[in-house]
């Protein structure tokens, strides 16, 4: 048992002294029966579980930590976690100010011309309390405290997918495996890197790249993983290259065409019913697709001041909701017009009655008016 932290080892990280929960209470400034709650592994309410459908068609178990768990696991994540360095071919889920992670990734297998994909089966779960503890004991807590934050980070003796820790500790406890195969494949010249559960490899010569599938498996069974054979991957040039869901064609990167689709679709719908709900999701779509195709941003300005010249105009709570809300202060306001700006029509109070229809049928398709309308051959006008 050990009883005394190291106390060289922790200074040298720049890590948080403390080797009991009365001194862990002092060090977070939250009180000892808090702690106590949240470092007991089995204590009900820690978490909310429920489960989410994959793409293929099985359910992935989630668990969410309450409020005050994720609070804590937020501290270890950053006063401790952070401090310490995962392995150079771990990419994602680390703060290194360069840009998304998933960019990062794709750039060092743009240029090669094969690329091979294994994928871990049942990542997190497949992390036990053992690996976990040990990771805080290497750290330098002594055998109390590092039972205690090895507690608020696990669940049912395993890493549990959706906590805050969960990312950053399973590519601390990746480290040996990561450094396991860089070796390997770094004397053949491929390329490697690992993106949370994917495995992704890549060079020029297409025989070496087929051979290394089965030292690859040793490697990850030897460290406790299982790689899943349905979804191993072989790319070539002739076929569609992706790399953690971006687009690699010519040693170019491009954002996924079905992710642009929906953010334009996004943009679309609140623009028509005046719903901005999800200006902020929207945003964050742009800023990643803009990190991968530069002037993206631009080129989203330039469809929604579109927008602004568009028969929506007409409808004084439609341009209100888009002056209010708009998505980026580059676009310029909506101005609100008459039917004469639009229509040279003799009647045109029949052009707007056709406008106003258009626009009323694509609302109550959506269940966001109820509306007499009985003939949907024009529903389609506003998608």
């Amino acid at each position: 048992m050990k009883e005394y932290n190291n106390k060289m080892v922790l200074e040298s990280l720049g890590l948080p002294m403390f080797q009991d929960i009365s001194t862990l209470a002092e060090v977070t400034r939250l009180t000892e029966k808090l702690l106590y709650f949240l470092s007991k592994e089995n204590a009900e309410g820690r978490y909310v579980s429920f489960k989410i459908k994959k793409k293929d068609g099985n359910l992935r178990e989630i668990n969410a930590p309450c409020a005050s768990l994720k609070i804590m696991q937020r501290w270890i994540l950053q006063n401790i976690l952070y401090k310490v360095r995962v392995s150079q071919y771990s990419i994602g889920f680390i703060k290194n100010g360069k840009g998304s992670p998933l960019v990062l990734c794709a750039e060092r297998h743009k240029n090669n011309l094969y690329i091979l994909k294994m994928d871990l089966k049942d990542f997190y779960p497949s992390i036990c309390r053992a690996k976990v503890y040990n990771q805080f004991l290497q750290l330098g807590y002594n055998t109390y405290a590092a039972n205690l934050i090895t507690n608020i980070c696990i669940l049912d003796g395993k890493l549990p997918q959706g906590a805050v820790t969960s990312p950053y500790l399973a590519s601390l406890v990746c480290y040996k495996m990561d450094v396991r195969i860089a070796a390997y494949c770094n004397k053949r010249d491929i390329v490697y890197t690992r993106y949370a559960d994917d495995l992704t490899f890549s060079c020029d010569n297409r025989d070496e790249l087929h051979k290394i599938y089965g030292m690859i498996k040793k490697i990850v069974e030897d460290e406790g993983f299982t790689l899943n054979q349905k979804k191993t991957q072989f790319l070539t040039p002739k076929g569609h290259k992706k790399v953690v869901g971006v687009t690699i064609n010519d040693g170019m990167l491009k954002a996924s065409k079905d992710l642009k689709r929906s953010v334009r679709a996004m943009i679309h719908y609140q623009i028509i019913t005046g719903d901005y709900t999800k200006n902020e999701q929207i945003r964050g779509y742009i800023a990643y697709i803009d990190s991968i195709e530069k002037n993206y941003k631009k080129k989203i300005i330039k469809y929604v001041t579109g927008y602004c010249q568009d028969t929506i105009t007409l409808f004084s709570d439609a341009v209100k909701a888009f002056n209010a809300n708009k998505l980026f202060k580059e676009i310029p306001d909506m101005v609100q017009k008459d039917i004469s700006s639009f229509a040279k029509w003799e009647d045109q109070s029949d052009y707007m009655e056709m406008v106003m229809y258009e626009r009323e049928s694509y609302l109550a398709k959506h269940g966001l008016i109820e509306s007499d309308i009985e003939d949907e051959s024009n529903l389609e006008m506003f998608e």
